[in-house]
């Protein structure tokens, strides 16, 4: 069982299904859709596979981002000189995928609340580009440990421990208020952490414009666009499915430095409140006057 393109950062259950259309893959929650109407059919061609006791092998690029899944038996020669390996250990793997996703995507496009969707997203954010998930991969309960090869890499053994503090890896397994759960808060960590994700195309034109060349590969549908004055058309596509890679650098790792950031001062203040509720400290303490002590006690007495 092959994980779909891995996610640099795993997503909640809750908010991706197949059949929803995203305006970006990795925040689900800034724009979407899913259609109502065609969920029977779209749910008609899909097919799901559990697998319990899974294992793989991560791979942490220095940004913190998931990279590659290798396997629970993995090709030495791929990971020999990955420095950031993790062990990856779930009760369950449930995947879920579209058999045939162009025939999915055009129920979805037949809905006319679809097209309006669309239609928006194409006038309003001023972008073609939307996506379509066809296939998901939801681990359940999943752990993770530091991984690193043994034997100076001869061979495939592999020795494992805690992942260390502040490593670099998705806020998702290291957040201890991590929704998904979290190393330090619970043992184990649930969510979608591989999809299958396609890139697809829209555009309002007319019937007698023609295509571009890089519409070539991508499978079309043509909608007319009501009470158009010229006669216009909504002509969307689907193409290939999105890389590891090309998802990988996807993630917008400003806002998620921020985050981190908001993060780790949130806890210096949850500190802060706890030393000052202290019974170790006195009202006329300095930690509680907003100050440190002087580093320089006999300074006064010299002045």
């Amino acid at each position: 069982m092959v994980v779909h393109g891995l996610l640099p950062k795993p997503l909640s259950a809750n908010d991706v299904v197949v059949g929803q259309l995203l305006s970006h893959p990795l925040y689900p929650d800034r724009d979407c859709f899913y259609s109502d109407s065609a969920h029977e059919d779209v749910d008609s061609l899909n097919d799901t596979h559990i697998k319990t006791r899974y294992k793989d092998l991560f791979s942490v690029d220095a940004e913190g981002r998931f990279m590659a899944a290798y396997g629970a038996k993995f090709d030495l020669g791929r990971v020999y000189r990955q420095p950031n390996l993790l062990r990856v250990t779930a009760e369950q793997i449930i995947q879920r995928e579209c058999q045939l996703p162009i025939a999915a995507f055009q129920f979805v496009c037949n809905d006319p609340d679809t097209q309006k969707w669309i239609y928006n997203h194409v006038k309003e954010k001023q972008t073609d580009t939307f996506y379509m998930i066809v296939g998901t991969t939801e681990l359940h309960k999943a752990t993770f440990k530091r991984a690193r090869l043994q034997d100076a890499g001869a061979s495939t053994r592999l020795s494992e421990s805690v992942i260390e503090k502040n490593a670099r890896v998705p806020r998702a397994i290291a957040r201890q208020n991590s929704t998904l759960g979290g190393i330090g808060h619970e043992p184990h960590v649930s969510g979608i952490f591989g999809m299958d994700v396609r890139r697809c195309i829209a555009r309002i034109t007319t019937a007698v414009e023609p295509h571009q060349l890089g519409d070539i590969g991508y499978h079309w549908y043509y909608y007319p666009v009501e009470n158009s004055p010229n006669k216009e058309q909504l002509a969307v596509g689907m193409g290939e499915a999105l890389k590891a890679d090309e998802l990988r650098l996807m993630l917008d790792l400003t806002e998620e430095d921020v985050q981190t950031n908001l993060d780790a001062i949130s806890q210096l203040s949850l500190d802060a409140l706890s030393a000052a509720a202290s019974p170790m400290l006195r009202p006329s303490s300095p930690a509680l006057r907003g100050r440190s002590p002087s580093p320089h006690p006999l300074s006064k007495a010299r002045t």
